[in-house]
């Protein structure tokens, strides 16, 4: 596959962290209970850690963890980390002495988290690893990362092949900030080179947001007005990326556009629905996630020790028969 890039931009620490994703796993060694020996703890408390709140699958996610939460009869809690490593940590700190029984956390850097996750264990606190592991937890949720990396491109290099010939202009906004975000970014690609391998990358970006997806392609379309493609490892980035399309003129129906991201998004996934060129999401069902934020610590506080939840992905398209029930779960 031809590469060439015309910008690249990193973000700082702090506004990297808000990959949208529900998040990834690398396939790592079994995790490491916190005393084997000891009884286990009931858990009545949940502290669910997720520092990307500015995101829309941020409250898709919540609401149904606080449905499941008072489906059980325990008490949610929530941290407000706010896009920001730095505030993550400061927040995870502060929650230490807190009457909280297990943690649910994304750590969006997980070596600046490993020791806090360690005083939390040390206190007989149940810490699960959301996306990202560590080097010891008592649970994993999580998902693989290049794999949903590889459906979204080979979807698109499909239509690349079958409706353009097999050579798309494509502009990948991507993340390559974390180790999660770098195995799907890389999963796009080889999705992409395994069935559109003359499909050209015109540029790679760094962006999340519908905002940054917006500048992002209205930048690349000024150099690139026949761009035909735009894959996003963010669903949020990639509404924004269909507006700076249909605001730039491009036809909502054109046939020879495709527009598709990670992680479910209620715009998208209704333009989808309409037959527009958002023509594909890689996504989970914030449902699923929701429940296994309370269901992880639960089992954990039962005695159980098989817990760790690998959330199943879906490649969501126009074709979908239950598109309705996602563009409903992701608040549409």
């Amino acid at each position: 596959m031809r590469l060439r890039t015309i910008g690249f931009s990193l973000l700082s620490v702090a506004t990297a962290a808000a990959l949208a994703g529900c998040g990834t796993i690398s396939d790592a060694a079994e995790p490491a209970a916190s005393d084997a020996s000891s009884e286990p703890t009931p858990v009545e408390t949940i502290l669910f850690d997720y520092p990307f709140t500015a995101l829309p699958v941020y409250t898709a996610v919540v609401n149904y963890a606080q449905a499941r939460a008072d489906e059980k009869g325990v008490t949610l809690e929530l941290t407000n980390d706010n896009m920001d490593l730095g505030q993550q940590v400061t927040n995870l700190t502060t929650n230490l002495n807190r009457d909280i029984d297990a943690v649910v956390s994304f750590p969006a850097d997980p070596a600046s988290i490993e020791g806090i996750a360690q005083q939390y264990m040390s206190a007989d606190k149940y810490w699960v690893s959301y996306a990202n592991e560590l080097e010891e937890q008592d649970g994993v949720l999580g998902l693989n990362a290049h794999a949903s990396g590889v459906m979204l491109g080979e979807n698109a290099g499909e239509f690349i092949t079958t409706q353009l010939g097999g050579e798309g202009q494509v502009l990948l906004v991507s993340d390559t900030t974390m180790q999660f975000s770098k195995e799907r970014t890389q999963g796009i690609i080889d999705g992409l080179e395994a069935t559109a391998p003359d499909a050209e990358i015109v540029a790679q970006q760094e962006g999340i947001t519908p905002e940054q997806g917006l500048s992002i392609t209205t930048s690349v379309l000024s150099q690139y007005p026949d761009l035909n493609v735009v894959l996003t490892v963010a669903g949020d980035a990639a509404q924004g990326a269909y507006q700076a399309l249909t605001t730039a003129g491009r036809d909502a129906k054109d046939p020879n556009t495709y527009v598709g991201g990670l992680d479910g998004n209620a715009y998208g996934l209704q333009r989808m629905a309409d037959g527009d060129f958002f023509r594909a999401q890689v996504t989970v069902s914030a449902k699923d996630i929701g429940n296994a934020v309370i269901d992880i610590p639960l089992k954990l506080g039962a005695g159980e020790t098989d817990v760790d939840y690998q959330v199943p992905i879906t490649l969501v398209t126009a074709e979908t028969p239950n598109i309705q029930d996602f563009i409903t779960e992701f608040g549409g």
